[in-house]
């Protein structure tokens, strides 16, 4: 009985601050609506308040990134299901994501204190203390070593509430806990009227900061239905910089980069979508089949190219290829079957060194690119057999120089073509002998 009267009390309370009367309507009706012999057991049982509703709303409000209100109905949805673990689970993660934010936004206000940027390090600090109210830290920093320049002393008038004097003056009610620190208040009480607060004056372009990201959410929505991809990418890695982990604006930013993609491989520009592709986030839906398919379309192109005998453009566009896929096999493959034959055509003109040199780059385990070496290098024998018979016959002739021209050229297919060694060293020896006659 105690917890369900603890429940009705907290939402009371949420009420109270936004103004809801659908929820605490519907709950008074309740009892009309249940016949008198009804127990007590069952009536709460039939109660309309739903742990559902409240997580629905959670996710709303994580997603606006409005993380303290997140938490505020994820804790009235575990009070209402107390045993639901996932519920547990999910504040557990929302703290974490709140810390994080909040530590991130702290780092870079000391960063910008001991930069002795006095107001860019208080933007930051204060957008710490959006997300973590309790965070020390920032307090300490602002409380002891940035301390406002300005303040205004407001009296508490009958209807005033923290919420409603945050709205007043920084027109974001969520910034009460700058009201409450600066005051010496506790955060679960509200002052009294007549009493007298101290209102921190916070520069416009803060306000500004914190007031305007949703509006800068809802206006690359609409621009994204405009299809001005270039601009949501602007607004929301712009966002991004301050707030890295904000999901609304990864999943705009993600969803622009993918039109852009998709736009550009209709316009078969396809390396350039792949680049767009890239620029997402791996968990984006179906981001990996369409840099796939895009890959198998520059394939397409490679492998026209080696039909029609243009090895370097197959070999260079297969290469690029494995810039974006290095694992790719198809493309692998493409390389080496184009360089098998550039090397066997290299071969046919009896460019034997070309041939080699290309046949070098490919796989050594590949059977095409073996079998065209062995013949080049039969080739290179046949040919060095050739210049030996050659010079053979100009010895003969008694045409020693050009003995020894082609002699030489047989050693320089074949080092190791002896009987040209030693007919060269004979001729050289011949022509020394007849220089004496003479």
């Amino acid at each position: 009985m105690k917890k369900s009267i603890n429940v009705i009390l907290m939402i009371i309370i949420l009420s109270l601050f936004f103004g809801w009367a659908g929820p605490l309507d519907s709950f008074g009706d309740v009892g009309h609506k249940v016949p008198e012999k009804t127990s007590e057991k069952t009536q709460r049982n039939k109660s309309v308040f739903h742990s559902s509703d409240y997580l629905k709303q959670a996710k709303t409000y994580k997603n606006n990134d409005e993380l303290q209100l997140a938490l505020f109905f994820l804790k009235i949805a575990a009070s209402l299901s107390p045993d639901d673990m996932e519920i547990v689970g999910k504040i557990s993660d929302l703290k974490l994501t709140i810390n994080k934010k909040s530590n991130n936004y702290f780092k870079k206000g000391k960063k910008f204190y001991v930069q002795i940027k006095f107001e860019e390090a208080r933007r930051q600090f204060l957008t710490a203390l959006r997300y973590n109210p309790d965070h020390k830290d920032a307090l300490d920093y602002l409380k002891n070593r940035l301390i406002p320049k300005e303040y205004i002393n407001y009296t508490l008038e009958k209807n005033d509430s923290l919420k409603i004097i945050s709205n007043k003056f920084y027109k974001d009610p969520e910034l009460v806990f700058l009201i409450v620190y600066f005051n010496n208040l506790k955060s679960d009480t509200e002052p009294e009227p007549g009493q007298i607060l101290k209102i921190p004056l916070l520069d416009p372009e803060f306000n500004q900061t914190i007031g305007d990201h949703r509006q800068d959410m809802i206006s690359a929505k609409n621009l994204l239905e405009k299809n001005r991809f270039q601009e949501v990418i602007v607004i929301t890695e712009k966002r991004l910089e301050n707030d890295p982990l904000n999901k609304e604006a990864i999943k705009l930013k993600d969803e622009a980069f993918y039109q852009i993609g998709i736009q550009l491989s209709s316009q078969e520009k396809y390396f350039e979508a792949i680049d767009a592709f890239k620029k997402i986030t791996p968990e984006y839906e179906g981001v990996n089949s369409v840099i796939q398919e895009a890959i198998q379309h520059e394939l397409l192109k490679a492998e026209n190219l080696l039909k029609e005998k243009k090895y370097e453009a197959s070999i260079d566009l297969a290469e690029k290829i494995l810039g974006y896929d290095q694992s790719n096999e198809a493309a692998k493959k493409l390389i080496s079957t184009s360089l098998c034959q550039q090397g066997k055509n290299l071969f046919i003109r009896k460019k034997y060194d070309e041939a080699l040199h290309v046949l070098d780059k490919t796989d050594p385990a590949d059977d095409c690119a073996e079998k065209i070496r062995l013949a080049v290098k039969k080739g290179i024998k046949q040919q060095a057999e050739a210049h030996y018979i050659q010079g053979v016959k100009h010895f003969l002739n008694e045409e020693l120089q050009s003995a020894i021209k082609e002699w030489e050229k047989t050693l320089k297919l074949n080092p190791e073509h002896d009987k040209a060694k030693k007919n060269i060293e004979k001729a050289r020896s011949l022509l020394e002998k007849l220089k004496e006659v003479k």
